[in-house]
């Protein structure tokens, strides 16, 4: 396995793959939680899921954000998106990342919205308050789950595109992310 920190030209280093992977178990949970909460409510298991939905959306938005100035550092060394299908791929992590930040945000603004307060963690976040701001309730109610959903498609996709590079096309594309090179 490849240490190396900085990306490179043949695969990603050290860090990338650290958040790369712990926002896909985060992204796991969450589409968990999200899908009991829907099918099976005020269960024990969607209670045990869901009761860590919010403080784990936060610590995604978190990493999200570290993500990106990471990738921002590393931009001239990564493996390069040269065709066709390469600038697809491009573009779908662009509308992938845009959601990753847009969930939680959206989340948290109804969050705010709400008036309840929130803490994650153990830390205060933001406290409570009254009336409502409904605006804000009505945005996260009306997007933050589908959008949820449509991310959730388009990681299925990535997952997809994954295997179908790594397996049928034979190009390694699995291994810079899980090893640091092809």
């Amino acid at each position: 396995m490849n240490m190396q920190v900085m990306d490179h030209a043949r695969g990603y280093g050290v860090i990338s793959r650290f958040f790369h992977w712990s926002m896909a178990a985060l992204i796991l949970w969450q589409a968990i939680s999200a899908a009991l909460h829907f099918l099976v409510d005020e269960t024990p298991l969607a209670d045990f899921f869901f009761a860590w939905h919010q403080p784990f959306g936060l610590l995604l938005l978190v990493l999200v954000a570290l993500r990106a100035v990471w990738g921002l550092i590393n931009i001239p060394r990564r493996p390069q998106h040269v065709g066709g299908l390469d600038k697809a791929a491009a573009l779908g992590h662009v509308a992938m990342y845009g959601l990753l930040f847009a969930v939680p945000v959206i989340a948290l603004i109804r969050s705010y919205g709400s008036g309840r307060g929130f803490s994650a963690f153990g830390i205060q976040i933001f406290d409570k308050f009254e009336p409502r701001i409904e605006w804000m309730t009505n945005l996260g109610s009306n997007w933050h789950g589908e959008l949820g959903w449509v991310l959730l498609a388009l990681t299925a996709g990535h997952i997809a595109m994954a295997v179908v590079h790594d397996r049928a096309w034979n190009e390694n594309r699995i291994a810079r992310m899980t090893r640091g090179s092809e």
